[in-house]
């Protein structure tokens, strides 16, 4: 699950909560008009592109990295016993070797202490780059500072969305397309209603790096470029309580209010526990679900039909995208700005692509890990 790197160091933060969205949620209005039906095709247009397979034509600035071979690059996971962590960190693994780099997974166990450790013995090490995969930098101040004594770059991963700066105090970060897949999500939508307005529910977990500036835009999405009279409520539920309060909460959520139309979990493994509570509540309605991340069990889901449509990630473009931010600070050149793998929206209309079932990473095309090796000229 991609979002666990973003959210497990708060996973103690427990709190739940219904939060009031922003409007209409209670709303009646259900006919189609004009201006709806042209806000709904306009959305179905920037789903549509989505679809096509990412391009690899602006990665960024070529390097040389052949001045690398023999250096080591340290990876801090939130928890290196996490099967998300272990698959994330092994592609990384894999992708350093392409350029004989050495990675140097730290058996971190989801503690301060653990994350702490595994920088000093980075710096104990000579590392020539420590990659926080999931450890907030906010929260290691001191040890990121040592290491910055030391001469060693700290790059954060999958953290903050493309649009925001640079963690404070550090050069290089691998960001993640986290608003532009809400903007998906909200869309999709839109476009599913041919014209009538959306009464979305949004499933956020608020302790989490992303979740404001998601939420934020896909409520900006529904009121800007939806038909009148959309709007949303947020359910908001800790990361640790997903299994036991998500359903329960959906369920509630829809007998409140039957004019619900979308579910909107802001990660994908929501999905898990929100198909259930929609059956339970709304067995005979017509309520899709639309998320973000592209985990393989819930692109199933999308191929059974029980999830309508995943703003994917790849987890491998992602990997070389991770190294290629480590590569550059390294050497000291540039960072590329905003620097994430991209998205892909899929649906029934693609997900075969995917694989049967669906495998991680498939689906993105096959010319990008080449692309890199180039870029960094390897081939």
């Amino acid at each position: 699950m991609r979002i666990t790197k973003l959210v497990v160091a708060l996973a103690a933060a427990t709190s739940l909560g219904l939060l009031a969205g922003c409007g209409g949620g209670g709303s009646t209005s259900t006919a189609a008009t004009p201006e709806g039906t042209q806000k709904a095709e306009a959305a179905q247009k920037v789903v549509d592109a989505a679809k096509a397979v990412p391009g690899t034509n602006d990665l960024g600035p070529a390097i040389d990295v052949s001045s690398l071979r023999g250096k080591t690059i340290y990876s801090i996971p939130i928890d290196s016993k996490a099967e998300f962590y272990q698959a994330g960190e092994e592609a990384m693994k894999g992708v350093a070797a392409k350029a004989g780099v050495n990675f140097v997974t730290f058996p971190s166990d989801g503690t301060q202490t653990s994350y702490q450790q595994g920088i000093a013995q980075a710096i104990n090490a000579g590392a020539g780059a420590i990659l926080l995969n999931g450890p907030l930098p906010a929260t290691l101040g001191p040890q990121i500072d040592a290491a910055t004594k030391a001469g060693i770059p700290v790059v954060p991963l999958h953290l903050s969305d493309k649009g925001s700066p640079v963690s404070a105090g550090l050069k290089y970060e691998a960001f993640a397309p986290f608003n532009e897949a809400a903007r998906l999500m909200a869309l999709t939508a839109v476009a599913a209603q041919k014209g009538s307005p959306v009464h979305a529910l949004i499933i956020q977990s608020s302790e989490t790096g992303p979740a404001k500036g998601m939420v934020d835009t896909m409520q900006k999405a529904l009121t800007d470029e939806a038909p009148a009279g959309s709007g949303s409520e947020v359910i908001n539920v800790a990361v640790p309580q997903w299994s036991q309060q998500i359903q329960s909460q959906v369920q509630s959520a829809l007998l409140k209010d039957p004019n619900i139309n979308a579910v909107l979990p802001m990660y994908d493994s929501m999905a898990l526990y929100a198909a259930p509570g929609i059956k339970q509540a709304a067995g005979g309605r017509d309520v899709p679900i639309y998320t973000f991340n592209g985990t393989p069990s819930i692109l199933k889901m999308v191929q059974d039909g029980q999830v309508a449509m995943n703003a994917a990630e790849n987890p491998d473009w992602v990997a070389y995208v991770n190294i290629d931010v480590a590569f550059r600070a390294m050497l000291g050149a540039d960072p590329v700005p905003a620097e994430s793998g991209p998205l892909r929206v899929i649906d029934s209309s693609n997900v075969a692509e995917t694989g049967t079932p669906p495998q991680s990473g498939k689906g993105f095309g096959d010319t990008y890990g080449a692309a890199f090796l180039k870029l960094w000229g390897l081939a």
